[in-house]
């Protein structure tokens, strides 16, 4: 390379250094000494008694909207529990029903009551795709491999399916 091509490389190298240096700099700097401050939030009054209703003609009186007012949630401290409350879904009578042939056949539904339920909702809901297909079997090969039953999986899977259409198709 030439002297003077190597001059202009050098001056236009320079160049872009210093015009980024130039540039360069923190747009948030991280110094404890910056004061940040937050304005204060006002709230409005919930009835204005300045203001006059056209309907009614009364100072802060507004007419009713047609739905019951509900109250307002209110922040309250916090409490300690001793244990978690437990979580209790109502069940349908059908829900009972299919259940209770399940617990009877020897299957132990404890634990999974939802998602059995779920899986009766696949087999009523018909449809006769992939999905309504492949549920009942994957679920009886899961309650199987839980140690939740003794049964094969192909009778699993026809307990399902039958005490699903029993209790809810």
């Amino acid at each position: 390379m030439s002297t003077p091509a190597r001059t202009g490389l050098i001056i236009a190298a320079l160049t872009g250094t210093l015009t980024l240096t130039a540039c360069g700099g923190a747009t948030v700097e991280n110094d404890p000494t910056t004061a940040t401050s937050v304005a204060p939030l006002e709230r409005a009054p919930k009835n204005d008694v300045s203001e006059e209703s056209p309907e009614t003609g009364e100072p802060g009186r507004r007419p009713p909207t047609g739905r019951p007012a509900e109250p307002q949630p209110q922040d309250q401290g916090a409490q300690e529990i001793d244990e978690v409350p437990e979580q209790q879904t109502p069940r349908s009578p059908e829900d009972v029903t299919f259940l209770g042939d399940l617990t009877d056949e020897g299957i132990d539904v404890e634990g999974v009551e939802d998602q059995l339920i779920g899986t009766a909702s696949t087999v009523c809901g018909g449809g006769g795709n992939v999905l309504t297909e492949a549920t009942p079997p994957a679920v009886a090969g899961q309650l199987v491999e839980q140690g939740r039953t003794d049964l094969p999986v192909g009778e699993v899977t026809a307990l399902i399916e039958s005490t699903a259409k029993n209790a809810y198709c």
